[in-house]
C-alpha cells in the first residue's frame, strides 16, 4: 500500500511517510478530547513532520494516520548550522479520525495499532 512506496494516502499528498520512535494517547488539561503525540528523528533538515490522517468514506475499524514529512522553507532558513537536533514531535486532535475500534499509526518502517475502547470521540 503507501507505506510500501513511502507515498502519503492522505491529506498530505506530497508528504513522504517516515519513521517514528513513539506514539502514544493523551488527555491535553484545556481540551476535553484525546491527542494523538508521535515522536521520532527526520531524515534531513528543511522539512518537518505532520500528522496526516486517511481519507475514507465511512469509518474504518482503525483509522490510519500517516507520520509525513513535508517541505518546510521556514526550517530550512534557520537549520544554518544549529546543531544537529533533528528530533520532533508533532499531535493531532482525534476529533472525527478514529474508527470504531480505534487508530492505526503509520510509518516507514513500522505501523501501530492502538485500541480506543471506552473513549468518547
Amino acid at each position: 500500500m503507501g507505506a510500501d512506496s513511502g507515498g502519503s494516502l492522505s491529506s498530505v499528498p506530497n508528504g513522504q511517510i517516515i519513521d517514528f520512535e513513539r506514539a502514544e494517547l493523551r488527555h491535553v488539561p484545556s481540551h476535553d478530547h484525546l491527542h494523538l503525540w508521535v515522536k521520532g528523528r527526520l531524515p534531513a533538515r528543511g522539512f518537518k513532520a505532520q500528522l496526516a490522517p486517511r481519507i475514507y468514506f465511512g469509518r474504518p475499524d482503525y483509522w490510519g494516520i500517516e507520520v509525513a514529512m513535508i517541505a518546510s522553507p521556514a526550517d530550512a532558513e534557520k537549520a544554518g548550522g544549529a546543531g544537529d537536533d533533528l528530533g520532533f514531535e508533532s499531535s493531532v486532535p482525534l476529533i472525527g479520525i478514529t474508527g470504531t475500534r480505534g487508530i492505526t499509526v503509520i510509518g516507514a518502517n513500522q505501523i501501530v495499532r492502538i485500541e480506543i475502547a471506552g473513549e468518547s470521540f
